[in-house]
């Protein structure tokens, strides 16, 4: 079982959302533009769109010191934020039961670096037996475990909450659980509002998304 973590496991994309907002508050002019497209590139590293903003939008080249004070301004508003926010509901104890049926693993778009600090705090490191962080392409990671294990398809499932994840899942050749977001209900083989309940779903195969 592999997972998303913002917007999967913990309710955070809000605080990534208002990250970028206070990231970029010295630019007003444009940053109507900027959020638009911060909020529509879900799984482009946040490297890569603090260049673009920078490049594109803003005309600025993206120095070593430009980087540096985005990463740390937005560093310092969402992970305390993030570390704190509240899992989606039943998460922990869902991880919990996954461990001990398979392996797991936590794969997100935050940079690596950071998603290990997050989890380290939150104490659930111990929940996964993999962890990758950004960069990442998540489709070629799901590939490349499939190919590691030499597992048919149906017996990688990943979660996740955004059109993204549901089209690396289907390209990869993978089961797809959808988490929160409704408009992915018909995108998926399973759609679960949060994991209170879910742990029902350990003990076979992933249902169709309308039972």
């Amino acid at each position: 079982m592999v997972f998303d973590f913002d917007g999967t496991l913990v309710d955070s994309n809000e605080i990534k959302w208002k990250g970028f907002e206070a990231t970029f508050l010295d630019f007003p002019d444009q940053l109507e533009e900027i959020l638009k497209y911060c909020r529509g590139s879900n799984h482009t590293p946040r490297d890569e769109k603090f260049r673009h903003v920078s490049e594109a939008i803003l005309g600025r080249p993206y120095t070593t010191e430009m980087a540096e004070r985005l990463h740390e301004r937005f560093r310092s508003v969402t992970t305390e934020a993030i570390v704190n926010a509240h899992e989606i509901p039943g998460a922990g104890e869902f991880l919990k039961c996954s461990k001990a049926h398979c392996e797991t693993a936590v794969l997100s778009s935050t940079p690596h670096a950071v998603l290990i600090d997050i989890l380290e705090k939150r104490g659930w490191t111990d929940l996964f037996d993999q962890f990758q962080g950004a960069p990442v392409d998540k489709k070629a990671w799901l590939l490349e475990l499939r190919e590691d294990r030499g597992l048919p398809s149906a017996e990688i499932v990943f979660f996740g909450d955004t059109p993204e994840d549901a089209a690396a899942a289907r390209e990869a050749g993978c089961r797809f659980v959808a988490v929160a977001n409704d408009d992915l209900n018909s995108d998926a083989d399973c759609f679960l509002r949060d994991f209170d309940g879910a742990p029902a779903l350990l003990g076979g195969s992933v249902p169709d998304a309308n039972s």
